[in-house]
């Protein structure tokens, strides 16, 4: 499966790098210069956007810290929203409010995209591992 990453920090950078390692073309971008590209010499397809990432994917995964950074992933010039195909997935990793959440998937399910709401945790060192805790009965 294509899978794009926006967002390589310590989080969003060990799960890309655990999809790579599971098999899947990542396809990855990050507002810093030159991380997408690190990211590609190690195996992985780096991309100029988030738009980029999301022509090329059935999946896009979000890990940028707040609520405004995700409506600029989805919605900002090279969004990716614009760029997915109807049907594609569109994953949420932030911790954002409730209601926030809930309208940002009506606002995409409007689009024929389908939304998921994924906050994450667990710190780099498990990320990287693939070890981020899955809900509520996770260790």
């Amino acid at each position: 499966m294509k899978v794009g990453v926006v967002g390589l920090g310590a989080m969003g950078g060990g799960m890309a790098a655990s999809l790579r390692r599971a098999g899947h073309e990542v396809h990855a971008c990050d507002a810093r210069p030159g991380v997408a590209r690190e990211f590609a010499a190690a195996g992985g397809v780096a991309c100029a956007s988030p738009a980029e990432a999301a022509r090329a994917c059935e999946v896009v995964v979000s890990v940028v810290v707040s609520a405004a950074q995700i409506e600029d992933v989805l919605f900002g010039a090279n969004g990716a929203a614009a760029a997915m195909q109807p049907g594609s997935v569109f994953v949420m990793c932030s911790t954002v409010d409730p209601q926030w959440s809930a309208a940002m998937e009506a606002r995409l399910e409007a689009m024929g995209l389908l939304y998921l709401d994924a906050p994450i945790s667990g710190g780099a060192a498990r990320a990287a591992k693939g070890e981020i805790p899955r809900g509520p009965a996770a260790p």
